[in-house]
């Protein structure tokens, strides 16, 4: 075989094995993100609904409140995002590397997943707060400001709607790396994983100021928590690569066993 012939042979293996992995990674993120935005849609429908009803309702009554439904919104949506990047993964692992799949395209798919996630749930979030505001004003209400607490506060929409986007993403990759985990390290070694996803949790609500566990960490360490979207933004795209690369370590050391 002459080298002409074999660099074109090589060419067209390395164009075939490029485009595979595009098709892998392309069906990993539909079936993630599909599952995240289908369930994520359930999910805001109901607090969007229960939003509009809960100062209506409580108005009618001759109530009023300074905080509505989007208060449980801000802490348990993550954790419910976090939950499903647990059980997607853990239904797609085995699948699609018993199919042929490699561990970099279910990395890839699964980080572009999150991001999708991510941003999803950053703008539904805000856009139930304007809601949650508009509802207020109009019965002549005060509303408390929720949302992150980074600033400028004139851009809240926007600084929000990215915090929020930044976190559930952050929240998301740590629920698969820990699904991984299991697989990974075992039993008892992938339980001892949520220690450090914890810490990476805790992390990126610091540095985005949402969340509960942002309440804490402000209260333990008032002076290094950012408060400018400058600073917090930027570190939580940092977080956000962290947990892609925490996930990647889980990910590449996954073997399939034999059921027993």
């Amino acid at each position: 075989m002459s080298a002409e012939t074999m660099t074109v042979a090589r060419a067209e293996r390395d164009a075939f094995v490029a485009q595979a992995h595009g098709r892998a990674v392309r069906r990993v993120l539909r079936t993630l993100a599909v599952g995240h935005l289908f369930m994520g849609a359930i999910y805001w429908g109901i607090f969007l609904v229960i939003t509009i009803a809960l100062p209506l309702v409580v108005r009618a009554a001759g109530g009023e409140i300074s905080g509505g439904a989007m208060t449980g919104a801000e802490f348990s949506a993550r954790w419910f995002a976090f939950s499903l990047g647990v059980v997607l993964l853990t239904m797609l692992l085995v699948a699609h590397l018993a199919a042929g799949g490699t561990r970099r395209t279910l990395w890839v798919g699964s980080v572009g997943a999150a991001l999708v996630a991510g941003v999803a749930y950053g703008v539904l979030n805000a856009v139930g707060l304007l809601v949650e505001r508009g509802i207020f004003r109009s019965l002549g209400w005060e509303w408390d400001r929720l949302g992150s607490a980074l600033v400028p506060q004139d851009d809240w929409f926007v600084v929000s709607a990215a915090a929020e986007a930044l976190a559930v993403a952050v929240y998301v990759l740590v629920g698969a790396a820990i699904a991984a985990g299991y697989y990974s390290r075992g039993i008892l070694r992938g339980t001892l994983l949520i220690v450090p996803g914890v810490v990476i949790l805790a992390l990126v609500d610091t540095v985005t100021r949402t969340g509960a566990l942002d309440e804490a960490a402000t209260a333990l360490f008032s002076d290094a928590v950012p408060s400018s979207a400058a600073v917090g933004l930027p570190a939580g795209l940092l977080v956000v690569a962290g947990s892609a690369a925490w996930l990647w370590s889980h990910l590449r050391a996954v073997t399939l066993r034999p059921a027993r």
